[in-house]
């Protein structure tokens, strides 16, 4: 299979990984607004490259994707997106110990409605 490399903003996808699958739509404006109908898959992601800069100082990632033969790559004006494997990022925090702190900064009254926890046993 051939690869694409994809340059992007660092920050824009801060929880991108390795295994993750790569797709784009093209977008239309219509009333002030970006809309699109439909998505292509990209491929998986290979590689994730974060030590580019533009020369404009800008920190870019570059993404290194498999393709299909078939595919049509995206466009400089196509907006990209990415899914994670659910196998892979099933799992919740794992761990022995956990600690929460709720501050109210505000002087108006606050009432916290409800916290909730996942927890399952990891090893007796």
């Amino acid at each position: 299979m051939p690869d694409i490399t994809i340059q992007v903003k660092r920050t824009d996808y801060p929880s991108l990984q390795i295994g993750d699958t790569a797709y784009y739509s093209s977008t239309t404006s219509s009333a002030g607004f970006s809309t699109s109908n439909s998505f292509t898959k990209i491929g998986l992601v290979k590689g994730i490259n974060n030590a580019t800069a533009l020369d404009d100082g800008t920190e870019t990632t570059t993404l290194t994707c498999e393709i299909d033969e078939d595919t049509v790559v995206p466009t400089t004006s196509d907006f990209i997106f990415f899914s994670k494997d659910n196998k892979v990022n099933l799992t919740s925090l794992l761990g022995y110990f956990a600690s929460t702190k709720f501050v109210n900064t505000s002087t108006a009254k606050a009432e916290l409605f409800s916290v909730g926890c996942e927890i399952a046993e990891s090893s007796k």
